[in-house]
């Protein structure tokens, strides 16, 4: 795909982004000590609750911003999510209020409508490139997990440590496969933070949660900072009074409706 890489076409990354990197080993000068594969099989088993139970519906207000290198942003946005496999991501300015970005998923079919450049991108949920739209490498898949309620892991991992923080008082968990290891932080059974680091260059990728909601055995975090030192990238997301689990109806792509000037691109 060409078109030029502004801040917009990487704001979906606000759904979906990150430089799948991995966990390191944790070099720090807190005092950890080891505490075998047991524990890392509570955490795994721990996991696998917190993804089943996942939202099923999210529907939220929020608003985002950052910095892009050295482009700083600031917009707003609300979401409509179905684990069925629909969404409607819909961002606006923050100042002007003008729609920039509609963003919809409808089952492998992602649809990316920019009102503004009377564009419309189609791509593929299963084969989407995000390096098209960022200009590095990304993984929908692990932050589409993230910002869904899940806590996303390596393909085809292994466990590489369990470690206990004194000072901190929890535990890092720490993943890995042939290029990542993936370090999840857990404090009182909650993953506080995700980092990731690429095994050859070093690269690192960081995802805080904060604000824990919890509705029976499904938790959803209100405010997520993503971090990538290298790209110069620091996002943080804040989800105004999400309602989980409840009825949700999202809307449809409505060709109909674009402007008949309105460029057509098919990536996959």
């Amino acid at each position: 795909m060409t078109g030029k890489k502004n801040i917009y076409y990487i704001i979906p990354v606000l759904f979906f982004f990150i430089a799948c990197s991995s966990a390191q080993k944790t070099e720090t000068d807190t005092k950890l000590s080891k505490t075998g594969n047991l524990k890392a099989k509570e955490y795994l088993a721990l996991i696998t609750g917190i993804n089943k139970a996942s939202p099923s519906t999210i529907s939220s207000s929020f608003s985002a911003d950052g910095n892009m290198g050295e482009k700083k942003f600031r917009v707003q946005g609300k979401v409509v999510f179905d684990k069925k496999g629909y969404y409607r991501l819909t961002i606006s300015d923050y100042v002007f209020r003008t729609v920039v970005i509609d963003a919809y998923r409808e089952l492998d079919t992602l649809y990316f409508h920019y009102p503004a450049e009377k564009k419309l991108i189609i791509d593929n949920y299963k084969s989407i490139n995000l390096s098209n739209y960022t200009g590095f490498k990304a993984d929908y898949k692990f932050i589409y997990d993230v910002l869904s309620g899940s806590i996303p892991l390596l393909e085809k991992y292994s466990v590489y440590n369990c470690l206990y923080d004194e000072k901190e008082k929890g535990y890092y968990l720490i993943l890995e496969n042939k290029e990542y290891f993936e370090n999840i932080f857990f404090v009182d059974n909650v993953p506080r933070k995700i980092l990731i680091i690429h095994k050859k260059s070093r690269d690192k990728a960081e995802i805080y949660f904060k604000s824990v909601i919890k509705k029976e055995k499904t938790i959803f975090f209100k405010n997520y900072k993503i971090v990538i030192p290298a790209s110069s990238v620091s996002i943080n997301i804040n989800f105004s009074r999400p309602a989980l689990n409840g009825t949700v109806s999202v809307p449809r792509l409505n060709r109909k409706k674009l402007h008949k000037k309105t460029e057509i691109i098919t990536v996959n």
